[in-house]
C-alpha cells in the first residue's frame, strides 16, 4: 500500500479587501467560492477560495483599479465604497480573460481609461468571434447564461506591446508584457515605489492554476523573472494574500516543475496523454484551492511534453 504523502499547507480562506500596503488594495475571493467551479463541477467543496482577485489602489486623482467581472460587480463597488467615494480613473489589465475584462464598458462609461498590451484586445476578439467569450465561463455557480448576446467586448482604450510606464495621481505603474504563461496576454503591473506587483493569473498562492489555454514550459521560466523583481507584495490572480517578499514564487514553480517531471515520467510508461495525465498525482497540494484540477493540468502538460499542445 503507498505511503500518504503529507499535504503542504492550505491557503487561507480570506474574503475582501486587505490592504497589502498604505492604499493599495487587493480584493480577494469577492464571490466567496461561488467561481470555484470548472464546467458544472465544483473545484472546491469547502468553497470560500480560489476566485479572481483585483486591485484597488487610491491615488491624488482617481482610483485605479487592476481587473475587473461584470458578475461580481456589487461585489466589488460595494467593497470599494467602503474605501473611497470617487469614481475609478483608470484600469490596469493583467491579461485578457472574461473574470479580468468583462466589465470595461461599465467602467468606461462612467469616464475610466483602461489599458492593455496589444494582445489583450487580440485574445477578447478572437474569443468574441469564435462565439465563447460568454459560453466558455458556463456552467458556473457564478452564472454567465443571461449574459450570452447581450453583452460584446470592450477592449482596453490604450495599447502597447512591451511595456509601459503609467503616471498617474502621485503613482507610478509598469505594465510589462511577459509572454504566454496563464494565456498569451499576460502582464505584469509594477509599482516601483511601493515594490508591489500584480502578477495576475501568472500567480496563484496555494490554489491550482488554470493552464487550459496555457503555455507551461514557458510559464515555469518565467517565473524567474519575476523573482528578480524586488516585492515587497506580490498580488496573486487567484488565492489568498501570500507572506511578504518573492518567496512565494519558489512553492508556485515547485508546483509546475513537480507537474511537468512527474507528466514526463508517465509518458515514458503510458503511450497516450491521456493516459499518462490519469497517473501523475499531486497529493502533497491536495489542501490547495481547485485541487481536482490536477488532471486536466497534466493533461496539458503532457500535451506540451508531446509537442501536441
Amino acid at each position: 500500500m503507498a505511503r500518504r504523502v503529507q499535504a503542504l499547507p492550505g491557503p487561507a480562506r480570506t474574503q475582501g479587501f486587505a490592504e497589502a500596503h498604505p492604499g493599495v488594495f487587493a480584493a480577494i475571493n469577492l464571490s466567496g467560492g461561488r467561481g470555484t467551479t470548472l464546467a458544472g463541477r465544483t473545484l472546491d467543496e469547502r468553497g470560500g477560495g480560489g476566485d479572481t482577485n483585483f486591485g484597488l489602489i487610491l491615488t491624488k486623482e482617481k482610483p485605479v483599479i487592476v481587473d475587473n467581472d461584470i458578475r461580481v460587480r456589487k461585489e466589488f463597488l460595494s467593497g470599494m465604497r467602503r474605501i473611497t467615494r470617487k469614481a475609478t480613473g483608470l484600469i490596469l489589465h493583467t491579461h485578457h480573460n472574461f473574470d479580468h475584462t468583462s466589465d470595461n464598458a461599465y467602467y468606461h462609461k462612467q469616464g475610466a481609461i483602461s489599458f492593455g498590451a496589444s494582445i489583450v484586445q487580440q485574445e477578447m476578439e478572437r474569443e468574441f468571434n469564435a462565439g465563447i467569450w460568454v459560453s466558455q465561463m458556463a456552467g458556473r455557480l457564478l452564472k454567465v447564461e443571461h449574459f450570452d448576446g447581450k453583452i460584446g467586448i470592450a477592449p482596453p482604450v490604450v495599447s502597447f506591446d512591451e511595456e509601459l510606464t503609467v503616471r498617474y495621481g502621485g503613482r507610478t505603474f509598469q505594465m510589462i508584457f511577459i509572454g504566454h504563461c496563464h494565456t498569451k496576454s499576460d502582464t505584469v503591473i509594477w509599482m516601483p515605489e511601493e515594490r508591489i506587483l500584480f502578477a495576475g493569473d501568472a500567480f496563484t498562492y496555494r490554489t491550482h492554476p488554470v493552464v487550459r489555454i496555457g503555455n507551461i514550459l514557458n510559464w515555469t521560466k518565467t517565473l524567474d523573472r519575476l523573482r528578480k523583481f524586488p516585492a515587497r507584495q506580490i498580488i496573486p490572480g487567484h488565492g489568498p494574500l501570500p507572506p511578504r517578499g518573492n518567496h512565494c514564487l519558489d512553492e508556485f514553480k515547485g508546483y509546475l516543475t513537480k507537474l511537468r517531471n512527474r507528466t514526463a515520467a508517465a509518458l515514458r510508461k503510458e503511450g497516450t496523454p491521456v493516459k499518462a495525465a490519469k497517473r501523475v498525482r499531486m497529493d502533497e497540494y491536495r489542501n490547495w484551492f481547485r485541487a481536482p484540477l490536477v488532471y486536466v493540468n497534466a493533461l496539458k502538460m503532457a500535451k506540451e511534453l508531446r509537442g501536441k499542445a
